[in-house]
């Protein structure tokens, strides 16, 4: 690469089949570094800085991607934003133009960003019609508390009023500089002519090392807390169960990945098996072990009946608590990294796909390899190391748990199952965040 080129990485995933490109422009600093009174912010000033740049309004810049034929996607996570675009060849230096303005000269116009602040709070009544997003935002919150990835992506009500156009312009001031920023190519274009593109539009980045990086390790949870998330007149409970995993790229996530997969990672996992086909409890349950620049979270999930919902509670329990303390068989061990080795093909199908994997491996701090060693590492996984994993890093009594359900309704069954008495449970409004 270039010493002159002014990116921390250029990732290029050529592929000449079509005369389309996909650019992916990415900053390595995300909702999880905004100041604990500002959730949202990374958000926020994002989306801000896409209403307007390079001295064009909200509307003429929509209308300049929209006669290339293209459409900005802006994305925020706890690690990362990114601005993303797909062109024809062609048109790939003029869409980098418009990109540039946005990154390097966002007009932070105040008419859009008070319009952005009531379209954000309206994207939050939103979220609470959905009760399988707002079981996420509570469980995030009770599981991270103060830990960067507790902050909320899209703020609340109360943060949201923080935010402004000079927090935005001091956001911007901060995070863009060379040593921050990450540029990837899919399609129809050669590394010399991607390294080319990049200097014509990104030149005059600022100079400036990467942010640091780490993130503190998550808050260890203790005991079988419950977050209920009262919504009243509800049919169907949303629950999720979770506890702090192996950060990623270590060689305990490879192996927890290996268990969780067989646990409840498939159709025909443990989990689903014994929930689901056997007794009917919820139409899906799985397990999923969480990826990031820092620890993230082992998380399960099922969606009972709110008749149901004691069972559901009583039943993953058990099978948790035997699966931290017996582990998996030699039979599931062979299942799961048979599956998780052939399906990996799909993560590497087209060049967008590549792309899409090496940008998030590059943000979350991993070797620019990882990928290409992923499925020796899971094959090379033993019964003996998924239990040493899950020996480090689980406790079968120790889970942050969050059900949306009518607490009404809901409370009496659980006190009926004897669950309340085993259960540290916290009742909170459905609209308190």
């Amino acid at each position: 690469m270039s010493a002159e080129l002014k990116v921390s990485r250029l990732i290029v995933e050529e592929n000449h089949d079509l005369p389309l490109v996909r650019a992916h422009v990415a900053l390595r600093t995300g909702a999880g570094d905004d100041p604990a009174a500002e959730d949202g912010l990374a958000n926020f000033a994002t989306e801000l800085m896409a209403r307007g740049a390079g001295g064009r309004t909200r509307a003429r810049l929509d209308a300049a991607f929209d006669a290339l034929g293209a459409t900005l996607e802006v994305v925020t996570d706890s690690d990362s934003t990114s601005f993303e675009v797909t062109v024809l060849r062609e048109k790939l230096d003029e869409a980098l133009a418009l990109i540039a303005d946005v990154l390097l000269r966002p007009d932070f116009p105040a008419d859009e960003a008070d319009k952005l602040r009531r379209e954000l709070k309206a994207q939050l009544d939103e979220l609470r019609d959905d009760d399988g997003q707002l079981a996420r935002r509570f469980f995030t919150r009770a599981l991270y508390g103060e830990h960067p990835y507790g902050r909320s992506v899209i703020g609340s009500e109360a943060t949201l009023d923080r935010v402004t156009v000079e927090t935005a312009r001091a956001w911007h001031a901060g995070a863009l500089h060379a040593g921050n920023l990450v540029v990837g190519f899919a399609g129809d274009l050669a590394r010399d002519a991607a390294e080319r593109a990049c200097l014509r539009s990104f030149g005059e980045i600022p100079s400036g090392a990467a942010h640091n990086t780490a993130r503190p390790d998550p808050p260890p949870v203790r005991g079988l807390r419950v977050t209920l998330v009262d919504k009243p007149d509800r049919t169907q409970s949303q629950i999720l169960f979770g506890q702090p995993a192996p950060k990623w790229g270590t060689p305990d996530y490879t192996a927890l990945k290996v268990a969780t997969c067989a646990f409840g990672g498939t159709f025909t996992a443990r989990l689903m098996n014994e929930v689901r086909s056997k007794r009917g409890l919820s139409y899906g349950a799985s397990a999923r072990l969480g990826g990031g620049r820092g620890r993230r979270a082992l998380v399960m999930h099922v969606f009972p009946s709110l008749t149901q919902t004691a069972e559901t509670l009583e039943l993953v329990l058990r099978l948790y608590r035997e699966w931290v303390e017996g582990g998996i068989t030699e039979d599931e061990l062979a299942f799961a990294k048979g599956y998780l080795s052939r399906s990996f093909a799909f993560s590497l199908a087209t060049p967008e796909d590549r792309l899409d994997l090496r940008a998030t491996l590059e943000l979350a701090g991993l070797p620019a390899d990882y990928a290409d060693s992923y499925v020796e590492r899971i094959r090379a996984v033993t019964l003996d190391e998924t239990r040493r994993a899950q020996a480090a890093h689980l406790t079968s009594g120790d889970l942050e748990i969050c059900v949306v359900a009518s607490a009404e309704e809901l409370l009496p069954l659980l006190d009926k199952a004897g669950l309340t008495a085993r259960l540290s449970i916290e009742t909170v409004p459905f609209d308190s965040y």
